[in-house]
C-alpha cells in the first residue's frame, strides 16, 4: 500500500466552482518522468483524470501525487540548443527592462542568472532553488538560497524584478503562487516570467503539455484574465517560437474583478479531445510500423515522450532501449517502464534502424544531430 496521500481537486482552482465535466482518463500513468536506479517494484502509477470547468474553461487534473513523489528524482537538465536559445532570449528580454537585481524562483541549474550577470558586473542575482548546489558558480553577485517558494515564503529584500521560468505551470495552485508574489513585492518591482504556450502544445499534439507536473491547461487567454484578477498588468510580452513559450513582464496593480470568456470552454474542450483522439490513432499506426519493420527499433526521449506512448498502448516488445542525449539519464531506467537509457551514438554503423521520435519542439534538433553526426541512414517515425 502507498505511504502517501494523493491530492484531490473537486472544484475549479480558478473560481472554486464545482461544475466540472469529465473529459478523459489516461490509465496507469507513472508518477515521475525521471530516470532512476531504483527497483521497478517501487515505481507508482495512477490514472490521470482530466476535467474541465464549465465556467472558466480551465482543464485540470483531478487527482495529484504529492510533490515529493513527482519530483523525487531530478530530470530537467536543459540539454540542447533549444533550451540554451530560450534562456539567452529570456535574458535579453530581462535586460531590455533594465533589471539590475533579481530574485529567481525555481532557478534550476542557474543558467539564466549567469547569463543575466554576464551583461554587467553591477547586476546581482539571487537564485531560489532547493535542488542544486551551484558549486560551479563562483560569483560575488550570485547568491543561492536552497529554499522552496510557497505560500509562507517571505521575500526579505527589495529587487528590481521577481523572475521565474517554466515554474508557474508546475504549481499545484497558480492562484496562490501569484498572490504570494503580488502581496510581497514593492509597487515598482516587475514580475517577469516565461511559460510554455500550452494551447500550442496541445493543438500541435506535443505530449509534454499536460501531465503529473503540468496539471492545469494554463492557456494564454486564461492566464491574461488570471493576472488581472490577482493584480498584474502585462507591460511587455514576447512569443518565443522555438520552444515555444511566452515571456511576460508585468507591473503590480490593484486586483480587478474579472469574467472568464464562455468561448474558452468550447475551444479548450475541442482541442483537448482532438489531442486524445489523435494519439489513439497514432499509436495504432506506430504499432503497424513496428510489426512490419525487420530492423532494430528504438524510442527517443527518456521522459514523458516515451512514457506517454507506452501507457497509451505502444507495442514495446521489439523496442531495444530508449535513447537520450542527457548524460544524467544514461545507464538508468526510465521510471514506470522496463527500459534502460543509452546514448543515440549506439546506432552508429547500424544499417537497418528505426527511431520513434515524438519529442515535440525538440524533434528537428534531435533528428538533425543523429543524421549529421551519428548515422545518416536512420529511419524516423515522427
Amino acid at each position: 500500500m502507498s505511504k502517501f496521500k494523493t491530492i484531490i481537486r473537486d472544484t475549479s482552482i480558478l473560481d472554486l466552482n464545482s461544475e466540472l465535466e469529465h473529459l478523459h482518463t489516461f490509465e496507469n500513468v507513472p508518477a515521475s518522468m525521471a530516470c532512476t536506479l531504483q527497483d521497478s517494484s517501487k515505481d507508482v502509477t495512477m490514472n490521470q483524470v482530466w476535467e474541465i470547468c464549465k465556467d472558466t474553461g480551465l482543464v485540470q487534473l483531478r487527482e495529484l501525487f504529492p510533490l515529493d513523489v513527482v519530483y523525487k528524482f531530478p530530470h530537467n537538465d536543459g540539454v540542447g540548443k533549444v533550451w540554451e536559445n530560450h534562456d539567452k532570449a529570456l535574458s535579453e528580454f530581462i535586460e531590455s527592462l533594465e533589471v539590475n537585481t533579481a530574485l529567481e524562483i525555481g532557478a534550476g541549474k542557474g543558467r539564466l542568472g549567469k547569463l543575466c550577470l554576464s551583461k554587467s558586473k553591477d547586476n546581482h542575482w539571487t537564485a531560489l532553488e532547493p535542488n542544486h548546489s551551484y558549486e560551479e558558480v563562483v560569483m560575488d553577485n550570485f547568491v543561492h538560497l536552497r529554499e522552496w517558494f510557497d505560500d509562507n515564503y517571505v521575500i526579505k529584500n527589495r529587487y528590481d524584478a521577481i523572475v521565474h521560468s517554466h515554474v508557474l505551470e508546475h504549481t499545484y495552485n497558480p492562484v496562490s503562487f501569484l498572490k504570494t508574489i503580488h502581496q510581497q513585492i514593492d509597487d515598482d518591482t516587475l514580475h517577469i516570467f516565461s511559460v510554455p504556450n500550452l494551447y500550442h502544445y496541445i493543438k500541435n499534439k506535443f505530449t509534454n503539455g499536460l501531465n503529473f507536473e503540468h496539471t492545469i491547461f494554463l492557456t494564454e487567454d486564461i492566464l491574461y484574465t488570471l493576472l488581472n484578477q490577482i493584480g498584474f498588468e502585462t507591460i511587455k510580452k514576447h512569443y518565443h517560437e522555438e520552444l515555444p513559450c511566452i515571456f511576460y513582464a508585468c507591473k503590480k496593480i490593484k486586483p480587478k474583478k474579472v469574467n472568464y470568456s464562455k468561448s474558452i470552454y468550447d475551444r479548450n474542450k475541442k482541442v483537448f479531445l482532438e489531442f486524445v483522439n489523435y494519439y489513439k490513432n497514432e499509436v495504432e499506426e506506430l504499432n503497424k510500423k513496428i510489426d512490419n519493420f525487420d530492423g532494430e527499433i528504438y524510442l527517443f526521449g527518456a521522459h514523458i515522450f516515451s512514457q506517454f506512448l507506452i501507457f497509451n498502448g505502444l507495442n514495446t516488445d521489439r523496442v531495444n532501449c530508449i535513447l537520450d542525449n542527457s548524460p544524467m539519464k544514461r545507464g538508468n531506467r526510465l521510471y514506470g517502464t522496463s527500459f534502460n537509457v543509452d546514448s543515440p551514438k549506439i546506432v552508429k554503423d547500424k544499417d537497418n534502424v528505426a527511431v520513434i521520435l515524438k519529442t515535440a519542439s525538440y524533434n528537428d534538433e534531435i533528428k538533425n544531430d543523429i543524421l549529421c553526426n551519428i548515422n545518416s541512414s536512420v529511419t524516423f517515425w515522427e
